[in-house]
């Protein structure tokens, strides 16, 4: 009678334990069924962020202008940075990467070459117009590029990653531009993968800033890939 007693009270404990879905194993506690989490990491986002810094200076060095915005990383590049990233190339008809670098990719069963140049963004331009538009239709060159010429990134820099969920790239391009005439007047920029033509990867627009000849505009791009 004892012994069934025994066994009666130890199903009824078994089965308390089933419903809140812990057993006891060599004395600790271990769950029947895991419940959903959330892992810190997994909110970890993939993103491109951009931040430009804008220093005019005259031939004595004497800063004249100064400004700091974000930027706007266009469709373009998106796709450009996807079909670099993995060989393939974009269905995106409007903001399609033009393939100038030698990727090799398969549209419709034809081998075609994709991506952003094989020097990647490297090229800094400057224009004189200051027409906004989001990073939809339209938006694959400067609005009116200045023939002044684009400055290849001499310093570019990757920052180290951080090791935490908020990790992030950085990666830092800057170029130097010499006004060639007076009343030269600046109001957008733009990354290319080219020095002439290619492919835009961020663009943006901010307040006029007018140089004289032989002054000097220090442009510096960050890009951030990460969250």
């Amino acid at each position: 009678m004892k012994r069934q007693t025994t066994l009666a009270m130890f199903g009824i404990l078994f089965t308390a334990a089933m419903a809140l879905g812990m057993v006891s194993v060599s004395g600790f506690s271990q769950p029947l069924f895991v419940a959903s989490t959330t892992d810190a990491k997994a909110t970890n986002q993939m993103g491109m962020f951009g931040h430009i810094t804008l220093t005019a200076t005259d031939p004595d060095g004497k800063i004249i202008s100064y400004i700091q915005t974000d930027n706007i990383i266009v469709n373009v590049g998106e796709n450009c940075v996807a079909e670099s990233l993995f060989n393939v190339t974009t269905s995106d008809t409007t903001h399609a990467c033009t393939g100038k670098g030698t990727h090799g990719g398969i549209s419709g069963g034809i081998s075609v070459s994709n991506g952003v140049a094989d020097g990647g963004f490297r090229y800094i331009a400057i224009g004189d117009d200051p027409k906004t538009f989001d990073a939809g239709a339209g938006n694959t060159t400067l609005a009116a590029e200045l023939g002044i010429g684009r400055v290849k990134a001499t310093n570019l820099l990757v920052s180290e990653s951080t090791a935490d969920v908020d990790s992030f790239a950085k990666v830092t391009l800057k170029g130097v531009f010499t006004a060639t005439a007076d009343n030269t007047v600046i109001d957008e920029s733009g990354i290319f993968d080219a020095e002439t033509d290619g492919n835009m990867l961020a663009r943006q627009t901010f307040n006029a800033i007018t140089l004289a000849d032989q002054d000097k505009l220090t442009v510096e791009w960050e890009i951030k890939i990460g969250s």
